[in-house]
């Protein structure tokens, strides 16, 4: 089951998994910061819209993870999906880099503090299999 679009859809595709109850959003192509703010917006909808998802599969390999902008910017909007959605949110990252590599940036290091800070729990990976598994034992 597809949610309704509110993007470009060459450039990012959300599903929802019901027997999972996981979304998963994958980035088709690079994109600049305005299309990434109304991509995680329609993540945070999609979420909302089926019973407050908060276990997200994002599949990021085709969109720079490093841009000091977008890190800065999510920063902020992270703080938004735990009482948008009454929990704190699991994001997998599908990033062909593992999570040692990802802390290695000091921006995403002080996003995923700051998440856990709030309860969110973000993590990296270099293979989708492995990400599922992760998000699939989060509470």
């Amino acid at each position: 089951m597809s949610t309704p679009a509110t993007y470009a859809p060459d450039s990012f595709t959300i599903d929802y998994r019901p027997e999972q109850h996981l979304l998963v959003g994958r980035w088709l192509r690079p994109a600049p910061l305005a299309e990434l703010k109304a991509h995680y917006a329609a993540l945070l909808a999609a979420a909302v819209a089926h019973g407050h998802c908060r276990h997200w599969l994002l599949d990021v390999r085709r969109r720079h993870i490093n841009d000091a902008a977008a890190i800065a910017w999510f920063g902020e909007f992270s703080h938004q999906l735990p009482e948008a959605l009454g929990q704190p949110v699991a994001l997998a990252y599908f990033a062909m880099v593992d999570q040692r590599a990802a802390t290695e940036n000091a921006g995403l290091r002080e996003n995923m503090r700051q998440g856990a800070v709030q309860g969110n729990r973000y993590c990296y990976f270099n293979q989708e299999s492995e990400a599922l598994a992760w998000l699939l034992q989060q509470p």
